[in-house]
């Protein structure tokens, strides 16, 4: 019988903090070590798959959760492994995505029966086909889509710029995310596996704002801050434009970030490798 995959949330409720970066960072290296390893992109504007090199998809996520009325319903396990897409030219042939398209916007205001489990019953549709799971989740305030990612998750993480937005974004999920994981929630097995600094400026760049809100998090939240930090390289935004992989980029920037996205996977999934 196949063992249901891993399943890592990134989740801010605020946008700009870097939870695509930290996906595709996270996708990347799980690929890297031979992981059969899937994104799934809950944000209409699809920058997941953009930079998993993945345009005009067949299916989506937007089959997965939206139910025609006029219709007998699918099975979302069914629909997932329909919808699930390799990543582009640049990417490892073990690396898959379950695409978002514009339309997919409109999923939040449905009134589907059960929708916030549609995701979980998808990915276990796809236990037999991937191993680890990073799902991208919007930058909303709570609301379906959003807690169909942290039912369907394991784990959560969420990425922090060393700014007002990036403090905020992370306070407001966890209260969120307390909804669920309270004794008798919709998924009270969930666990935070931390808070990642991102898009940390370097030298000069680095001021006393972000070295002030870099003192907050670690005071509100202590531990769960990590100590691995995602500094702000251009070669991040260079890999985003020609939608390839960090681990496929040259130089001492990129293997400054690889480290460092090792370090959360393994720290996050500590057991992983022995899924090989």
């Amino acid at each position: 019988m196949a063992e249901d995959p891993d399943v890592v949330a990134e989740v801010s409720e605020k946008g700009g903090v870097g939870k695509t970066s930290l996906t595709t960072g996270l996708i990347a290296v799980a690929a890297e070590y031979g992981l059969r390893v899937a994104g799934v992109d809950l944000d209409p504007r699809a920058t997941l798959t953009d930079e998993l090199g993945v345009s005009n998809p067949k299916k989506s996520v937007n089959d997965i959760y939206f139910v025609d009325p006029e219709k007998r319903p699918r099975d979302p396990a069914e629909i997932a492994r329909e919808a699930l897409t390799r990543a582009g030219k640049h990417w490892p042939s073990n690396a898959w995505v379950l695409p978002a398209v514009r339309k997919f916007g409109n999923r939040e205001t449905d009134g589907t029966t059960g929708m916030e489990f549609r995701l979980k019953r998808a990915l276990w549709g796809l236990r037999d086909l991937v191993d680890v799971v990073f799902i991208d989740a919007p930058p909303r305030p709570g609301g379906k889509i959003v807690g169909s990612a942290l039912i369907a998750s394991t784990k959560v993480l969420m990425p922090s710029t060393l700014t007002k937005d990036g403090y905020l974004g992370v306070r407001e999920a966890m209260g969120t995310i307390e909804h669920y994981t309270v004794p008798g929630g919709l998924n009270d097995s969930l666990t935070i596996a931390g808070i990642v600094r991102s898009i940390v400026p370097t030298g000069k760049k680095y001021t006393k704002v972000q070295k002030l809100w870099n003192g907050r998090l670690q005071e509100r939240f202590g531990s769960l801050v990590l100590p691995s930090i995602l500094h702000d390289y251009a070669v991040r935004e260079a890999c985003r434009t020609g939608s390839m992989p960090i681990t496929a980029a040259p130089g001492r920037e990129a293997k400054l970030l690889v480290s460092g996205y090792r370090e959360i996977l393994n720290h996050t999934l500590p057991d992983l490798k022995e899924k090989l």
